[in-house]
């Protein structure tokens, strides 16, 4: 009997041991699990930014169409006013006013691709403080939870 008793109680101490591990575990695993929460909200984050960044780009687009049909109609429209009155569009002040036409529609095109860049810069600036804060929020977790597992201890 005597040397079942003391092979039992090493082996409790064992059991104590392992079961102060794994409550001093138990923390750390929930802290990873809300660290899985946080990168899955990072990704959609992520992928709504990466749509809102095609739909900036379809809206440049789209701009860019109409700018065209605009300019191309208000040529068209100036020539068949300067072709009524007798004035050929390549006169000089007949084709001054068709080339103001023309850099007064690139300016437009400019501040498109200018706005469209910026919006994007935003959404690139938004991302990137996003990701310092769920990296900041990772880093208070795990200090919050380590600090908890060693008041635990003591």
């Amino acid at each position: 009997m005597g040397s079942l008793s003391s092979v039992v109680a090493p082996l409790a101490q064992v059991g104590s041991a392992i079961g102060s591990v794994a409550s001093f575990a138990q923390p750390f695993m929930s802290a990873s699990h809300k660290g899985s929460e946080s990168d899955l909200d990072l990704q959609h984050y992520q992928q709504n930014i990466e749509l809102q960044k095609k739909q900036n780009l379809l809206g440049l687009q789209q701009a860019e169409t109409e700018r065209r049909n605009k300019l191309k109609k208000m040529v068209s429209s100036q020539r068949a006013e300067y072709g009524g009155s007798g004035v050929g569009s390549g006169a000089g002040s007949g084709e001054a006013v068709l080339q103001g036409l023309v850099e007064e529609s690139d300016i437009q095109r400019q501040n498109n691709e200018n706005d469209t860049s910026l919006a994007n810069e935003t959404l690139d600036q938004k991302l990137a403080q996003q990701r310092q804060l769920n990296l900041l929020q990772k880093q208070q977790l795990k200090q919050k939870t380590l600090l908890s597992s060693l008041s635990d201890l003591f």
